[in-house]
Formats: C-alpha cells, structure tokens, sequence
C-alpha cells in the first residue's frame, strides 16, 4: 500500500513526511545516475534518426525507432523474466560501460547494417539501466522520494537534446550527437561510485 510510505505518525497523529533520504548519498548519486541515463537516452531517440538520415547512413526513419523500441523492450523484458540481475549494482557498471563503448561506435558508423546493429546494442545496454538504479534506492524508495528523483533525473531528457540542438546549430550535428558521450560516461562514474557504497536496505 502507497498509504502512509515514506512518512511516519507524529504526536497528533499527523503524518510526518519522511526527508531522511535528502540526507543520503547514495540517493543523489542514484538520481545523477538516472539524469544521465534520461539525457542518453532522449538524446539518442530525439536526435539519432535525425543525424544517420542527415548522413546518408540510414535512410527510413522508422527503422532505427522500431530498432530502438524492440531492443529496449526485449531487454527489459529479459532482465525482468529471464536473467535478473544478481548483483544489480556490479550490473550498472557494465551496462554503463556496455553504452558508452557502444554509442562511441555508433558515432563511427558509415554503413546502414553497422548504424542499426550497434543502435540496438546501444538500447539492449541502456534497457535494464533505469529499473535497476530505481530498484537500488532500495528503503529509500517511497512516494516523497520518488516524487523528486524521478522529476530531477527527467530533466536530463531535456537538458541533453536542447544542448545538442544549440551546438548541432554552431557546429554541426555530428559535433552536437558527439556530445552525448558526456553523459553515457557520467552513466559509468556514477555507477561505479554507487557499486562502491555500502548497502542500505
């Protein structure tokens, strides 16, 4: 029941809201980690269509979205049903290196075959990211919270495309979409800062 989470009973018998999980690092760390994976996300589903037709590489705008879409469903689906993650934090690393590595290819592709192949490599990484980081705040997880990390590491679904939308009209769409390395690694830092911190639930 969402009733009463994250609050507890004061002396009149009013709910007092819960702000213990402000004072937590690994909340923070969480939620940089969720902006990141947001900022990636977007930008590569608002912008990377965009940039393969602009280069010639792929030339139906619906196949790097169905692309996208199968890879990110399939993946979550096998991550939920099929391989769960053991060791959910030791799991972020990897698929925020699995990203990074794959979105910096991504950027050196010249043919339609490599462009689609490594989009969905790309999207499988990316996948299990959001519901895993979500699934590790663990008692920190109630309504309060929720109500503010998820809207703050929203924001970086908006903040990335614009940022790549402002350089892409100075330098060109390949400097802007070369941008988005920035969060795909700050997914790996933020990951490995929260491997690295002790349990708390």
């Amino acid at each position: 029941p969402m009733d009463g989470q994250g609050s507890t009973k004061s002396k009149t018998g009013k709910e007092k809201i819960d702000w213990s999980f402000l004072h937590s690092v690994q909340f923070w760390l969480l939620t940089g980690l969720l902006f990141c994976q947001n900022a990636a996300e977007q930008s590569v589903t608002g912008w990377m269509v965009t940039y393969f037709k602009g280069s010639g590489i792929i030339t139906g705008a619906l196949a790097a979205y169905t692309v996208t879409v199968i890879a990110t469903l399939v993946a979550r689906l096998l991550i939920a049903f099929v391989f769960p993650f053991k060791q959910p934090r030791k799991a972020m690393v990897v698929m925020g290196m699995g990203c990074t590595i794959f979105y910096f290819f991504l950027m050196q592709a010249h043919t339609q075959g490599a462009a689609i192949l490594l989009l969905f490599a790309f999207a499988f990484a990316m996948a299990g990211m959001n519901p895993t980081a979500v699934a590790s705040a663990g008692k920190m997880t109630s309504v309060t919270s929720m109500g503010i990390m998820l809207p703050a590491a929203s924001s970086g679904a908006i903040l990335m495309p614009w940022i790549i939308g402002r350089v892409a009209e100075r330098a060109g769409l390949a400097v802007g979409m070369a941008c988005n390395i920035v969060p795909c690694i700050g997914l790996v830092l933020f990951a490995i800062l929260v491997a690295r911190m002790p349990e708390e639930n």
